[in-house]
């Protein structure tokens, strides 16, 4: 077999760049979402209006025989003047059944607190006597600068234990680690 391609590649001229065509469709996108958040912002701070509107579109208010009729095809039953007259006794009286037992409860409650501001003043009374007494001093004389009283001594502790003299050798003593030179003896 033979080799039927050439050693050389031909490449041919080099290729011309292509203008890209722009794309619009970025642009778009982005317009597109610029326009449903103004529009969302909008509906958002007028959303008692919208709501309004699409009630009115919802149920027509110009009719209103068609909304006797859905008042009176109800399945509530009416209530009778006499029923309601004994409704509003009944309610008055439980209202003021209950504005008498909140006063009842204001007034022991104010008379709790004072016993509790009489036995406040008979305990302080009671440790200022206390503290007068501690003191040595009569109750309901005037308070006088009493005498410091001395600290307390400490308690003695136990003698410390010495530990034994150890003997220490005489001579020169090598403190660098050097071998010391000894004299000769004469």
């Amino acid at each position: 077999m033979s080799d039927t391609f050439g050693s050389e590649i031909n490449v041919g001229p080099p290729p011309t760049t292509l203008r890209k065509r722009r794309s619009f469709g970025a642009i778009g996108v982005l317009a597109l979402l610029l326009f449903v958040g103004v529009t969302g912002g909008v509906l958002w701070l007028n959303l008692d209006t919208v709501t309004d509107i699409l009630h009115g579109v919802a149920t027509p208010s110009s009719n209103s025989g068609a909304n006797s009729d859905v008042l009176a095809s109800a399945s509530e039953p009416m209530v009778s003047a006499a029923d309601f007259t004994a409704f509003q006794q009944q309610t008055g009286g439980s209202i003021r059944a209950a504005t008498d037992l909140l006063n009842a409860q204001q007034s022991e409650l104010k008379r709790l607190s004072e016993q509790v501001q009489e036995l406040t003043t008979q305990v302080s009374s009671l440790t200022s006597k206390i503290d007068q007494m501690q003191q040595g001093r009569a109750p309901g004389t005037p308070a006088v600068a009493a005498p410091v009283a001395a600290a307390p001594r400490p308690a003695p502790a136990a003698p410390r234990k010495r530990m034994p003299a150890v003997d220490r050798p005489a001579g020169a003593i090598s403190v660098g680690g050097a071998p010391l030179q000894t004299a000769p003896a004469r």
